[in-house]
C-alpha cells in the first residue's frame, strides 16, 4: 500500500491572494496588527486602516474559533432543503428567526445557512449535543417552511469534517479512521 504524503501550506487556508492584509487575517485572524504589517512590509496605521475598511463595508463580517463539536460531546448536522421560487415573505421569515434567535432557543448552534443554485435551494450546517435535540430543530424547520417546501427536507449528521471555514483539521489524519477493512 502506498501512502501519499500531503504537505500542508503553514496557513492552513487557501488565500485570496488579492490582498495580502487579507490573506493575513485568514492565516490567523487572532495575530496582531504589527505582526501583519511586519509580514506584509507595511506600518500599522495603515494594516488597522484597511481592517476597518473591510469590516465597515462587510467585506469582513466577524470572526469566530473554529470548534471541533466532537470534543465538547456535540454533534454537526446538515439540513437540505428545495423550496419554491423564494418570496419575499420567505426572507422575512429568515431574517426574523435569526433576529429571534431560533437556533439558539432550540439549544443548537447554527453555524452556516446558504442560499444555494442547484439540486436543493437552502443548506443549513448546525451543531447540536444530541440527535433529539438535532431532531426538534429539524422539525421546527420542517412546521415553519411547510408552505414553501417542494418536499421534506433532508437531516444528515456529519461524519467527519476535513475543512471548516478554510481551516484543515488539525486531526485530519483521523479520516483513516473510516476506511473500509
Amino acid at each position: 500500500v502506498k501512502i501519499m504524503v500531503i504537505k500542508m501550506h503553514k496557513s492552513n487556508t487557501t488565500l485570496f491572494k488579492v490582498d495580502r492584509i487579507l490573506d493575513e487575517l485568514l492565516i490567523n485572524a487572532r495575530q496582531s496588527i504589527q505582526e501583519i504589517a511586519k509580514k506584509c512590509k507595511t506600518y500599522r496605521q495603515k494594516v488597522w486602516r484597511k481592517i476597518k475598511k473591510m469590516e465597515e463595508t462587510k467585506t469582513i463580517w466577524g470572526y469566530t474559533a473554529v470548534v471541533n463539536e466532537e470534543k465538547i460531546g456535540w454533534k454537526l448536522f446538515m439540513v437540505f432543503m428545495k423550496m419554491k421560487p423564494l418570496t419575499k415573505e420567505q426572507v422575512e421569515l429568515q431574517i426574523n428567526r435569526h433576529k429571534k434567535d431560533v437556533p439558539g432557543k432550540l439549544a443548537v448552534r447554527l453555524i452556516d445557512a446558504y442560499y444555494i443554485n442547484g439540486t436543493y435551494d437552502w443548506i443549513i450546517i448546525f451543531a447540536a449535543k444530541d440527535w433529539a435535540t438535532a431532531r426538534k430543530y429539524y422539525d421546527n424547520i420542517r412546521k415553519e417552511y411547510e408552505e414553501y417546501l417542494l418536499e421534506k427536507p433532508e437531516m444528515v449528521d456529519i461524519i467527519f469534517s476535513t475543512i471548516r471555514w478554510g481551516k484543515v483539521n488539525p486531526e485530519i489524519e483521523k479520516l483513516y479512521e473510516f476506511v473500509s477493512p
